[in-house]
Formats: C-alpha cells, structure tokens, sequence
C-alpha cells in the first residue's frame, strides 16, 4: 500500500523523524533516603510505556522519553514506588532520586522507617542493635586470638567532574590526550582522571594482649604528579592519617582527623542513632537482616548506612556500608562512603576481608574540579597464632620496612597485589611523562613543590645538591633591625648522603649588622634527601650569631614574614647571641629520643634592654656562659614525619594522641670558655590530647621547671610569650614579654575544640559550619632570694624596668575563639583574669590564625 502512496510514506517518515526529534535523554542516580547509598538495578520506566531500564551497579540510569510523557516511575523491592513528573529542565541536569523503605514484618512486628515516631521503646531495631553490640567482641577476631594476615592497602586519587564539565574543561581542551585517560568514579558515576596511587604490601601482626600492632613492610611505591611533591613523606603522612582504616566495633571511629561515633558505640549508640529493620535477603551464601541506622542530629559527627547482621543467633556482622549526613558540619567532604566485608575465620571469629573507602572532596560545595580517593584494603593468609610472632614483637617500632620494600619490580606487583589495577590506574606513568612535555604543568609542580617543602631546589629532587630556603623567612621585620633580609640553604644527600651543611647569612637595615649561622652535620647512617629525616642519628656543629627576643620563642621562628607583625606595642627589649654549639640527635624506632648537647654562648643587650650589675649599678656589655645538656623524649605512637621544618611544620596534620614527655637539664661550667656563671636548670613537661568522642577533645600541655643555683635574670625562666597577631601554642597572649621572672614555676595551657557542638544547634547560626574554642592558659611561680636582686645583689642584674618576681598569685589568662571561618580561618579573644594592677597591660585582645580542619 505504501507503494501505491509515495505522499503517504513521506508523511509517515517525517512524522517519525518528528517524534524522535522531541525525545529527550534523561539521566539520574538512584539513592536510599536513609544512608545515601546508591541502589544497583532499581527500575526505572516512563509511566504508560514499556520503556524502561535498571539502574547500574552505582545506581546511575540514563532513559530517553518523549516530551508527551509526563511521569517516570521508579520502583524497587522493599522501598516505596516513587513517581517523578517530568518537566523540560531535568534535560539540563542530572536528577537524584531518594527512595524510602517501605514495611517490612520481620518475626511478626512491623516497623515503619520515617513515617512514624520514632520511639527506642519496644523497638526491635534497637533490641538487635543492643545484642549486635553486646556480641561484637565475641565476634571480632582481635578478641581471642594473637593473627597474621597479609593486607594490601591502595590510594589512589583523581580528579573529577561532572560529564558535561568534564568535556568543558581548559585542560582536557589544550591537552587532549587526557581523554584516553578518563574512567569512572564507582562512589558518582562522574568521569575521573586518577593522577595518584600509592601502593603498600605488608604483613600485619596482632596480639591481643597487650593489643599490639607490627607491620612488617615487604612492598611499596608511588606513581603519579605528587611524588614530587611528596617532600620527605610529607602528602603521604597527611594521607594515612586522614584516611586510616576503621574498625566499626571501636567506640570512636578515627577518620578525616576527627572521631565519629560509632553505630557500634558500647557507649554512645543507642542515644546517638536511629535503628530501622529494613528486610532479610541471602548475602554470600548467610541468610542477613539489614540493619539501618542513622542519627539523631545529622549534623553531629555521626555516620547513616546499612549493617548486614547474620541472622544465624551470633548477631555478627558480615558487611557495613557507612555514609556521611548530607547536614554534618565537615569541611571539604562532598561525599564519603565506607563499605566493609568481614569472613568467617575457622575459629568462628569475623575478620575484615575487604575495606573500600571512597571520599569526593572540593574547596566549595559543586565546585569543579573535585579530588576524588578511593582507599581499598585487602586482608589475606589469615594465620592465627603464627610461630614467629614472638620474634616479630621484639623488633622496635611499629614499622619494620624490609630492604627490599622500595626495590620491588612490575613482575612482583603483578604477581603479588591482591586486585588488580584498572586499565586507567596501570597508564598512569604513561599520562605523567606526556604531561611533563608540557611546560605549563612542569611550572606548576615547581611552584606547588617550593610552597609545600619551604625550599627551592637548584635542580630537580634527583639532581639537586642544593636548596635555597626557607622561603617563609625571606623577610621579617623587628624593632631593633626594622627590615630584615634573610637568605639560606642546605645541601642534600645529591652531594653527600651522610654529611650535610647549611645555613643563612641575614642583614637588618636598621641596626647594619650582618647576622649568620653555619653549620655541619654527620648522619650515622645515609639519608635519602636531608640530615632532618626520621629516625635521626646526627652529630652536628653550629655557629650563629643573630638577634633574640627574651620571653618570646614562636613555632615556625620569630623571623617568619607572618609572624613578625606584632599585635600592638612592638617588643623594644632584645639581645644579640653569639653561640657555638655541638649537639646529638639520637631516635629510636620506639619514638624514645635523646638530645646531647654542649655549647659556649655570648649574650649581649640590644634595643631597650640594658643589663646593669644589682650591687655596683655599673652597666656591663655582655655575659659569657658555657653548659652541657641532655633532653629525653618520649611519644610512644606519634606518626613519623620528615618534614624539614619538623614536626610542628603547619603542613603536619598528624595528631598527638598517645601523651609526648619531655624531660632535660642544663649544667652550666663556671669558668670553662670564659663561663661566668654556672647555671642549673631542670625542666620537663607533658603533651596530651583527649578526646570526647564527637564532642571535641582537648589538648593539654604541662610544663614545670626549677632552677637549683644563683644566676643574673636573663638564664632564669621568662614565661613564652607572644605579641604576634596570629595564633601560637602554648603561649600567654595578654602576658607582656619579660613582665614576669621565676626559678620555679609551672605552667598550664588548654584549648578544648568543640568542633561546634553548641553552634550546630542553633538555627541559622548553624549554616555557617562554624566551630567553638575554649582556651585557658596558666603560670604560677616565684622568684626565690637567692635570684632576687633587690634582696641579695651580689652578682646578679637589676630587674629591667617592667619586670617582676612571679607571686604568690598566679597568672590566668582564658579565650574564646571561634574556627572555621570561611573554612581556613580562627579568631581567638583573650581576656587577663589576674595580675591585672600591672601598669602598661593589655588586659584583652585578639589573635587570629589560619588552620586547616576537615
């Protein structure tokens, strides 16, 4: 017929082409309202129709409608069937669908998720919870049982962006190759670049009591655009701590530096989480009910997800699935999704087989691009009880890498590693050395490698014999030297991987005096780049001369550019010390440390200050002392970190969990180099950090010191004091450098960070994420007569003018601060609560501060 009507065909086909021309595409991701997490094959059809599809493993769907149909249906077994009207703008835009449970009759009592009130009483849900939790160490491998297994642990992290931005972007328009490199986020379904993967191999031994962990190293290395970046372990310390493996059974869960309650609390649980039964389904072969928990305030540091709890009368947990509230109050998180799957051990003991975290973070809220992570652990060669777990525990350390661990070939990963790589991951150093033809990207590693190791190589990390830094001390200011111009370097293990020299040569304008310090240092055994890595074991010898500034030692120097900018009133009374030092550093890989030290100091006055003999009234120039020292270091559990700035580096977001103590004396040697005086000082302290679960924690710092003999006031104790307008530990802030003097003392400094768990319940006030600290500080003392120079003058200086003995009373200073600002900011208001009669004090005043927190 058609033949016999050509019109008639023609208008058939045009009206064909017509409709087709109206379809749209629509694309979407389906989620679970509770946890978030993605449903795999949930249906999804246009109302009406028999156009349908499923959604994939990650939840995602793509469907093509015609513009007359007006609602998709979307249904799965055990949630409610949603219906989503279709309207012309969701062709621009992905759409998220969140479906709800629905009734669920498990052993004849039904519950109902969201629709109802919710009540603990009578609640099965909260009833399984209580005996999940009162069974959890019967189930858990560590309880019993001393094991080795073999864990193989990868990070990788890409970049990625939503589909349409992705084809958009700058850099994938200049560099097109980048597209052979493009894969897919399984946590979004969004296409992702990976530009990093760090792999570790290692045997993990454990002994419950006491609880103890060994890692043995047998493998590892890095591929990607940081490992030049990397300075020393740097990113990598930053990265293990910020997405450690978890333990769900724990009371805390110590993740993204901060402690999240577990669904598992002993303590916490049942009052911080909401329980829903959900339905029973076959997992692995085990007959499991899903659990579903999420918490009473999503914006408490708290997790949403799904337990699969055997339903065989042991209540043991075959796999979590854990998410982060949409509402929580955490910096840089877009997403975070933890899946964990436990075995069954031939004890009957549950052990962790497989870990996957999965974590999207951006600087703002849809801001493109993101950085995506996926931390994948794998556990096998479960051993109980293996034979050689005596000998594994006498080695120090937690860490014990094997020669070999750095040296391994492609062959050995191939063979050894638990999961493969993907087709992208295993490309990854073909993508690096294409982007390194590029001399745009090559800028841009240098200038990101200068800001994050505070030096500037000569050459590059291979070939550099010689560093130029730190950067951050370039230029200061002070009163006594106005502008201070300050250049320096080190040599590196380039040149020589045992021997290393460095130092600066700096030049005030006002005072024209040419200050300097050189040095050299002996590492008993090779470094890889600098004599500062972990564990040292360094005799070094130093000459300085440069300008002090009595009662105020900062972290990060007193002549960093940032630190220098004084508060209010410039400091006017400082000193010039001429010093020549030998010192001995000694680590052990139990993180005991020794420090030895002897040194010949002169000390003159500069500025204000003056030192006028107490007895003769005669103005002397200048002292001369000579002391040996030794410091012993304890911090059983501080993670290694090789910066060369330190430890107390800003780039060091590793926490002081386990306590840090200090303890050292100072013997002085009356006439040995010109010495005239012999001073001797005892001083200790401790470090600690405790943790109110997700409530905040607390950081502690005691300090104490006696000074045995007689000596003039510049060698007693002068509280640390800072008149810089940003933020320093352990400091008094309204305290005014040099106000008070002491041979015996003890010092108290608290800061409670309660990670805004006042200021996420109060509306409005609530959007801005912003966080609350607490801040006292503290210092009691005195001046004994034998240091007092208005009782016995003899040999010792006249007070300057505006110090004083430390009394009877002590000093308290206490601060409100408010973190968070804008995600990177803190100001702190300091207000003085004693010793307030004191002329010439500020009595409060503000500091503020820039700190990374998630």
């Amino acid at each position: 017929m058609l033949r016999r009507h050509p019109l008639l065909t023609i208008l058939i086909v045009l009206l064909s082409g017509h409709v087709f021309a109206q379809e749209t595409e629509i694309k979407g991701l389906v989620r679970d309202s509770i946890t978030g997490a993605p449903l795999a094959y949930v249906s999804v059809g246009v109302e009406g129709t028999q156009n349908g599809t499923v959604t994939n493993d990650r939840g995602a769907f793509s469907i093509r409608v015609a513009s007359r149909n007006r609602y998709l249906s979307v249904r799965f077994l055990g949630y409610e069937t949603k219906t989503i009207e279709l309207k012309p703008e969701m062709k621009q835009r992905e759409l998220t669908i969140l479906l709800s449970p629905t009734v669920f009759e498990l052993e004849n009592i039904i519950v109902r998720p969201r629709r109802e009130r919710y009540s603990k009483k009578d609640n099965p849900a909260v009833e399984l919870a209580r005996k999940i939790i009162e069974h959890k160490n019967d189930n858990r491998v560590e309880s019993s049982n001393a094991y080795k297994a073999e864990v193989y642990d990868r990070l990788t992290l890409s970049f990625t962006k939503e589909d349409r931005d992705m084809e958009r972007d700058i850099l994938i328009r200049r560099l097109p190759f980048l597209k052979e490199y493009i894969d897919v986020s399984p946590l979004t379904g969004k296409p992702v670049i990976a530009v990093s993967i760090r792999e570790t191999l290692y045997d993990q031994y454990y002994r419950p009591t006491p609880p103890e962990e060994k890692i043995i190293l047998k493998a590892k290395r890095q591929q990607g655009i940081d490992g030049t970046l990397d300075d020393s372990g740097i990113l990598s310390s930053n990265l293990d701590e910020i997405l450690k493996g978890i333990s769900i059974f724990d009371n805390d869960i110590d993740l993204l530096l901060n402690r999240f309650v577990s669904p598992l609390s002993s303590t916490l649980a049942i009052s911080y989480y909401k329980y829903y039964l959900l339905d029973t389904l076959d997992y692995n072969g085990d007959r499991c009910v899903r659990l579903g928990f999420a918490p009473f305030n999503s914006e408490s540091y708290s997790f949403a997800g799904i337990l699969h709890v055997l339903l065989d009368g042991s209540h043991a947990v075959k796999r979590a699935e854990l998410n982060i509230p949409r509402n929580i109050n955490l910096n840089w998180v877009q997403r975070l999704r933890i899946e964990q799957d436990f075995q069954r051990q031939p004890g009957g003991q549950w052990m962790l087989q497989q870990e996957d975290i999965h974590a999207d973070f951006a600087a703002l809220p849809g801001a493109a691009p993101e950085l995506y992570a996926h931390r994948l652990r794998s556990y096998t060669r479960y051993t109980p009880n293996p034979k050689d777990l005596n000998s594994i525990f006498r080695i120090a350390g937690q860490i014990h890498a094997l020669p070999e661990a750095n040296k391994q070939t492609d062959d050995f990963w191939i063979n050894n590693r638990h999961i493969p790589l993907g087709k992208k991951e295993a490309s990854i150093d073909e993508m690096i050395a294409r982007l390194r033809t590029v001399p745009a990207y090559n800028a841009l590693i240098k200038t990101l490698e200068i800001l994050i190791a505070g030096y500037i190589q000569t050459n590059t990390q291979e070939k550099s014999i010689f560093d130029i830094g730190p950067i951050y001390t370039l230029y200061s200011s002070n009163f006594l030297e106005g502008r201070r111009f300050r250049i320096g370097g080190m040599t590196t293990a380039n040149l020589m991987n045992q021997i290393f020299a460095y130092g600066y040569v700096a030049y005030g304008e006002a005072d024209r005096k040419l200050k300097y310090q050189a040095a050299i240092a002996y590492s008993f055994s090779p470094r890889k780049y600098h004599e500062k890595e972990n564990p040292r074991d360094n005799l070094s010898l130093t000459y300085t001369f440069d300008v002090s500034t009595p009662g105020q030692s900062l972290a990060g120097g007193n002549d960093n550019i940032l630190l220098s900018q004084p508060a209010g009133r410039q400091i006017t009374q400082m000193q010039y010390i001429r010093k020549t030092e030998l010192r001995y550093e000694k680590e052990w890989p139990n993180h005991l440390s020794i420090y030895l030290w002897g040194k010949a100091e002169h000390n003159a006055p500069a500025g204000t200050l003056r030192y006028v003999d107490a007895a003769t009234m005669n103005e002397i120039n200048g002292f001369n002392t000579a002391e040996a020292g030794l410091q012993l270091r304890y911090a059983p559990g501080e993670r290694t970190f090789n910066s060369r700035a330190g430890r107390d580096a800003i780039l060091n977001l590793s926490r002081k969990e386990a306590p840090i103590i200090r303890l050292a004396h100072h013997a002085g040697i009356k006439g040995l180099l010109a010495s005239q005086h012999a001073r001797q000082y005892t001083e200790g302290g401790i470090e600690y950090r405790l943790w109110l679960s997700s409530f905040g924690h607390i950081d502690l710092v005691l300090r104490a010191g006696y000074v045995w003999n007689r000596i003039p006031f510049p060698l007693l104790f002068l509280p640390n004091t800072n008149q810089s307008v940003f933020i320093q530990p352990e400091t008094f802030a309204m305290m005014r450098p040099m106000e008070f003097v002491a041979d015996r003392y003890a010092g108290l400094h608290i800061v409670y960070n309660m990670k805004g768990w006042l200021l996420n319940r109060i509306p409005v006030i609530n959007r801005l994420k912003l966080r609350e600290v607490m801040i006292l500080n503290g210092i009691c003392g005195n001046l004994s007569d034998k240091n007092n120079p208005a009782i016995n003058p003899q040999s010792l200086f006249q007070l300057p003018k505006g110090t004083v003995p430390m009394g009877a009373a002590p000093y308290i200073e206490a601060g409100l601060g408010v973190e968070n600002i804008f995600k990177i900011m803190r100001i702190d208001y300091y207000r003085r609560l004693t010793c307030l009669d004191a002329p010439n004090i500020q009595k409060s005043g503000l500091r503020i501060g820039f700190h990374f927190s998630f």
